[in-house]
């Protein structure tokens, strides 16, 4: 996990430990359902290509992410968890204003 050296810093006892660990597991908890959803909608000749395509365009995106996370932090330690709420907030609204009721279900 990405996290790692960060958690055995942070752990006090080997349960807040396994507590980070299971944490740091749940941000993967949709990952089956993205895929599943790719490829069921991928033609069947492009399916295989279309999940290496997520997956190269996800690391991508995540790849600069600490590196933002640190600027931010300079800034101030809270700015990093302010922002990450905003854009899932966006992210939200977005989902909300532009899915139809009967695919959100």
């Amino acid at each position: 996990m990405r996290f790692f050296p960060v958690a055995v810093v942070l752990a006090r006892d080997f349960a807040t430990l396994v507590a980070a660990f299971v944490v740091g597991g749940l941000r993967e908890i949709g990952e089956p359902a993205r895929k599943a959803l790719i490829v069921d909608l991928a033609a069947p000749s492009l399916r295989a290509r279309s999940v290496g395509l997520y997956c190269l365009i996800r690391s991508l995106t995540i790849a600069p992410a600490a590196f933002i996370g640190g600027l931010l932090w300079e800034v101030t330690p809270a700015l990093p968890f302010w922002m990450a709420g905003l854009i899932g907030l966006v992210g939200v609204v977005v989902f909300a204003m532009t899915v139809e009721e009967r695919y959100a279900a």
